[in-house]
């Protein structure tokens, strides 16, 4: 789905090359990179003081670097924490501080033969393709402690709690068959692939896509709400922001619109508020369409 197309761009991070916003698809799913800072379990708080950073979703997440978060006006050590922990739950991470000039060179030298020190210094395993590229955004690095040598660098791995009973609804696991997408509930095919796309049910609703259209099944795969928007994000308090053509607004689970289509940009609603984007400008509504503009 084209769910990242209304999120926030942060107007303060440095420029990346081509070559690293590949290198981060290659490494995230599009779903992955889609989850907005709310399905990552992120603080009001911290979201609200991202949102004016234009920070909404993973993807803008994992293009920054610890000291990136900090050229948020009043981000803390605390937050950075949280950040981090809500990343790992979906196996993604900042991205990694890019090395200094002086330590490219003490590398080059030594890769030349040339002398560094009088004193003969001991190297640290290296790193294949793979890993220096995770390296480089901030996944798990494996090179071993300074001063302690192996052999060969740790291999990362994935531990996943054995389940002993099906899941509920909202923790059904996306599946794909053929190219298309369904939902198993750990044990066993709930939905079958048929779905070009598919977002995690929310409040008993996920939302789907086929030939470019997007609505909404429950968990006995009936659509319920047409296969009509061109965008539509998981339900929230009971809404959902959904799109047609440039423009979005906002439905509830009748398909009836609370708030009109007249905005470039949403957010799902956390607490009474989301947040929207009308003529260049951001601003709160909340679920009567009372604006507050930012």
């Amino acid at each position: 789905m084209a769910n990242k197309k209304f999120y926030y761009r942060n107007k303060n991070k440095k420029p990346q090359t081509q070559s690293q916003d590949a290198a981060a698809d290659t490494l995230y799913t599009a779903e992955q990179l889609a989850y907005t800072l709310a399905e990552l379990g992120i603080s009001e708080t911290t979201c609200e003081l991202l949102a004016k950073g234009r920070i909404a979703t993973a993807g803008d997440l994992i293009k920054r670097t610890d000291k990136d978060m900090y050229k948020v006006q009043g981000f803390n050590k605390k937050m950075l924490f949280e950040i981090k922990d809500a990343l790992r739950k979906v196996d993604m991470a900042l991205r990694a501080e890019p090395q200094k000039p002086s330590q490219q060179l003490k590398q080059i030298e030594q890769k030349d033969g040339a002398p560094n020190s009088q004193k003969p210094q001991r190297s640290a395993p290296a790193l294949d393709k793979q890993e220096q590229r995770s390296s480089k955004f901030g996944l798990a690095d494996r090179r071993a402690e300074k001063n302690k040598p192996q052999q060969q660098p740790p291999q990362r791995t994935q531990r996943q709690e054995k389940l002993t009973e099906p899941l509920s609804v909202d923790n059904w696991r996306k599946i794909m068959k053929g190219g298309k997408w369904g939902f198993s509930d750990g044990f066993k095919t709930v939905i079958p692939a048929m779905y070009d796309e598919v977002f995690c049910f929310k409040e008993g609703l996920a939302s789907v896509e086929i030939d470019g259209k997007c609505g909404y099944i429950d968990s006995e795969n009936n659509v319920v709400i047409p296969l009509d928007y061109d965008i539509a994000m998981s339900f929230s308090e009971g809404l959902a922001m959904v799109a047609k053509g440039e423009k979005c607004g906002y439905i509830n689970k009748n398909n009836e619109v609370v708030i009109a289509f007249e905005y470039s940009a949403g957010t799902p609603f956390e607490d009474g508020e989301a947040k929207v984007k009308k003529d260049g400008k951001w601003a709160t509504v909340t679920k009567d369409g009372k604006l507050t503009w930012i």
